[in-house]
């Protein structure tokens, strides 16, 4: 590699709508930029405007002594316009930035010079010595050398480690692509699974000494990195064959760690090594706190307090994980989760379902069979020969193991994102409850097919089995993706189409044939069988949802309501309290029950106000997904009139208000002639609209429960 490559290098830096959060993050970078430049280096600075707003952009501009491009892209994606700034940076070695961080002043310096020296890699990654949150969170974390012998590559199972904040050659990207994030799908943290993928292919992940990142913590709801619900997605480094090769490496190596044994370590909490934060840590805090004044708080914290941490060596996950991978076989999977306590006869019903799984497609599919409980007495090599399953026991897991929470539910969904596509069904499980409550988008979205079978014989409001999934239904509807299909006992089926709306399928012939012989004829006969396809099963049809009553016929019967005209749109004057008031709602809007009566209530107590619609819209495109809009009532006229604009786009808006007259003489009856009368009705004086408090109204699709 030429020297004079390693001298100059490209910063890029990306922005979207950090407004004024721009500008002590680019006053930190000119300052890193002058005193590398001062020292002879060469650094370009190329900024990436993906979608950025107005004022986001007025103050890049403005910082022209720093920047040398500022480039306008519309990706509307970090990990997109990321790539496409690294591929317009002019030199090989790249500097990656967002726009609300700040670094340490001999950022891109130490690197320079490093690279003078001769100790820079084209195989490495170099972060910052020190990761230091601040905002939301104060707190230091160190960064471990990957090549570190008390680092080992299965702790990135549930733990992250390396952030993209970094400097690498970007060839290393175009052999190992950065994945995108997808909020949708529940598929994310890119810079996690990108360490995945390289530590695979043995590329170094190390710091550059005494350079620091000052990482702003933001809420959750703007923070991309700390999105509830999202996983790093799947990654060669912990297939079967990677693991033994991890082993292999790290027993093959001179430099073996004397304070412990990795391999016979006791169960515990993670290892963890700190210390106080060194003297040049202080100094770079009062030299970034003339940028961001919340950086000084640092200073508050009493004495001792604050610690420079390593990451935790959690080396109980990597054994976790090294049991729940052995003896995956390289066919796509069939997880099959149960509770051999809460089914009635839970054991053959275990066994019918894996029996099923064998089979389908010519035995194309392993079975894979996640089990709550570890008291029940396993045998490996039964399963295995009989049905060519492999078994996971989650709370073998959780209590031999001794994993955590925030361990365990990242631990326990490994080998299921590893199996992308893979078909799941749940027997009313706790385990795959506990992971759909927090992973329901990755688990609905990500797979050829994810189902519930509810084998009860009865509704039983009591049955663990029915509350799981019943739970699980509703996370799956409030997600508004694909659906998690249940599958019923016919005899059940009558019922559970009047009482929910949850998308269900009977039993087959074949498979309720099975199931009955498996629950109560079992003892009937000393020897027996009993089999059904799971190619039949995933073909079954769908049952027909039940029409039901429109919301506003659900009004009249829980309050004094009466329908004046009950058309697409229906008109119903609400008496509560002696006061009468009028409602118009669409007959696919759904909200609230209670928002009638507050709704109700706070055109009484405020006198001023003559509309009360809902604050949160979720409407209903032709594709099938949901598009979220928080209304601002302070101009009502505009948000009626952006209802017409949906419409005629062909997107469904959920239309619902509480006025406190009629507002036409004659009663819309088509939401387009709702949206028209509001638009009128508002340009009056006074005629002021406000929301009782945060409600959600939701366009239901045809035929869907309102």
């Amino acid at each position: 590699m030429k020297a004079r490559a390693l001298l100059q290098a490209s910063a890029i830096i990306n922005i979207h709508r950090e407004g004024a959060l721009l500008v002590p993050t680019l006053r930190s970078l000119t300052l890193a930029k002058e005193r590398a430049v001062a020292a002879g280096y060469t650094l370009e600075v190329v900024v990436i405007a993906d979608n950025a707003n107005e004022e986001t952009l007025k103050i890049a501009q403005g910082f022209d002594a720093l920047i040398d491009r500022i480039i306008p892209v519309d990706y509307a994606d970090l990990g997109a316009s990321r790539e496409f700034g690294i591929a317009a940076a002019s030199h090989d070695w790249v500097f990656l930035h967002d726009g609300d961080d700040l670094f340490s002043s001999n950022w891109y310096l130490q690197f320079f010079e490093m690279a003078k020296r001769g100790e820079i890699n084209d195989r490495t990654v170099y972060h910052t010595a020190l990761f230091s949150r601040f905002g939301n969170e104060q707190n230091i974390r160190q960064m471990i050398d990957s090549w570190d012998t008390r680092f080992h590559p299965l702790f990135l199972t549930s733990e992250w480690y390396y952030s993209n904040k970094c400097v690498l050659n970007r060839k290393l990207f175009a052999e190992i692509p950065m994945p995108y994030n997808n909020k949708f799908t529940g598929i994310g943290n890119e810079d996690w699974t990108w360490s995945c993928h390289t530590i695979h292919k043995e590329i170094r992940h190390t710091y550059l000494p005494e350079t620091i990142c000052f990482y702003r913590v933001k809420p959750a709801l703007t923070s991309l990195g700390l999105t509830p619900g999202m996983i790093h997605g799947p990654s060669p480094l912990f297939s079967p064959d990677s693991l033994l090769e991890i082993e292999i490496r790290r027993a093959e190596r001179a430099d073996k760690p004397m304070g412990f044994c990795d391999t016979l370590t006791n169960k515990g909490e993670p290892v963890q090594g700190d210390g106080p934060p060194a003297d040049w840590f202080w100094h770079e805090v009062d030299v970034q706190g003339e940028f961001e004044s919340i950086i000084t708080d640092y200073r508050a914290l009493p004495f001792g307090q604050l610690r420079a941490e390593l990451p935790n060596l959690h080396y109980n996950v990597a054994a976790a994980t090294q049991y729940m991978m052995r003896d995956m076989d390289e066919r796509p999977k069939i997880f099959i989760f149960a509770s051999g306590s809460t089914l009635r006869a839970g054991d053959k019903v275990i066994e019918l379902m894996l029996s099923a799984a064998r089979d389908y497609n010519d035995q194309s599919h392993q079975p894979v069979l996640v089990l709550d409980e570890d008291d029940l007495v396993v045998s490996d090599f039964g399963l295995m020969g009989r049905f060519g399953a492999k078994v996971i026991g989650a709370q073998h897991v959780e209590r031999f193991f001794k994993v955590e929470d925030w361990y365990y539910n990242r631990l326990m969904m490994r080998p299921i994102v590893q199996s992308h596509g893979a078909i799941l069904i749940d027997l009313g499980s706790n385990i795959f409850h506990k992971l759909f409550t927090e992973f329901h988008r990755v688990l609905l979205e990500n797979f050829a097919h994810t189902i519930a079978v509810l084998p009860d014989t009865t509704l039983d409001p009591l049955s663990p089995t029915l509350n799981n999934i019943a739970r699980n239904a509703e996370f799956a509807r409030a997600h508004g993706g694909k659906p998690l299909r249940i599958f019923a006992r016919p005899e059940l089926m009558p019922a559970l189409s009047k009482t929910t709306p949850w998308p269900l399928s009977a039993f087959p012939e074949d498979m309720s044939a099975a199931f009955t012989n498996m629950t109560r004829y079992r003892f009937r006969e000393v020897n027996g069988t009993a089999s059904f396809s799971l190619e039949t099963m995933l073909q079954a049809p769908r049952a027909p949802r039940r029409n039901r009553l429109p919301m506003h016929h659900l009004v009249a019967q829980r309050l004094n309501a009466r329908v004046i005209n009950d058309a697409e749109v229906a008109l119903t004057a609400i008496t509560h309290g002696g006061e009468k008031y009028y409602l118009y709602q669409s007959a696919n809007t759904w909200v609230s029950p209670d928002w009638y009566k507050d709704a109700h209530e706070f055109l009484s107590k405020n006198d001023h106000i003559w509309l009360v619609p809902p604050q949160i819209s979720l409407s209903l495109r032709d594709s099938g997904r949901y598009r979220s809009r928080w209304h601002n009532y302070s101009t009502p006229e505009a948000v009626f009139s952006s209802w017409y604009d949906q419409l005629l786009s062909g997107e469904t808006p959920p239309m619902l208000v509480l006025s406190r007259e009629r507002i036409s003489a004659t009663a819309p009856e088509t939401p387009a002639t709702l949206a028209e009368a509001l638009f009128i009705y508002c340009q009056q004086a006074g005629k002021l609209a406000s929301a009782c408090n945060e409600t959600v109204a939701i366009a239901m699709p045809t035929g869907g429960r309102a």
